[in-house]
């Protein structure tokens, strides 16, 4: 009885201390490293190696993919406009586009390299913002959709295909 005793405490106490570590994993911003242990754990415990490399490149391939359709994709705005239209291949067509409700006309930009550039200070957001924020920026403004939810899988996968542009290109901060 006394051995069961100590059992069942020794467990309470790891489960305690469990949560009490991601509680405090949240608290001090890792949660997302909290959330991609567990999700390891749920999803891959039960795979060899060969089994989880093998699950790891299918699903990157997949994102990869959905964000090269979303790219593609009219609806995520509202006025028939693409990512591609402005960035065919991931370049620029060139010239300018017009902001929405104002006189101002920005130029396009590639996307080739980009990714190596964020985080980065946007004066029109008046602070740094990622790459993610930065494609919310282009559907809200030029495309008159609505903003992605950041890390949904959309805004993930999307962010994936636009970092897969950049891919060979050298790191380089602007000033």
């Amino acid at each position: 009885m006394l051995r069961r005793i100590t059992v069942f405490v020794g467990g309470l106490l790891t489960v305690l201390l469990f949560s009490s570590c991601s509680m405090m994993a949240g608290m001090m911003g890792m949660g997302d490293l909290m959330s991609a242990m567990e999700n390891m754990d749920m999803v891959m415990q039960d795979m060899s190696l060969e089994e989880r490399q093998a699950h790891m490149m299918q699903r990157q391939a997949d994102m990869l993919a959905h964000g090269g359709d979303l790219y593609q994709d009219a609806d995520l705005g509202s006025n028939g406009q693409t990512c591609s239209a402005c960035h065919p291949g991931g370049g620029t067509t060139g010239g300018e586009a017009q902001v929405p409700m104002t006189e101002m006309r920005l130029p396009i930009p590639s996307l080739v390299g980009a990714a190596a550039t964020f985080p980065k200070y946007k004066v029109p957001n008046d602070r740094v913002i990622t790459l993610g924020q930065m494609n919310n920026n282009c559907i809200k403004m030029f495309m008159q959709g609505s903003a992605l939810e950041l890390n949904s899988r959309e805004a993930v996968a999307l962010e994936m295909y636009v970092t897969s542009l950049s891919n060979g290109e050298q790191v380089e901060v602007s000033n």
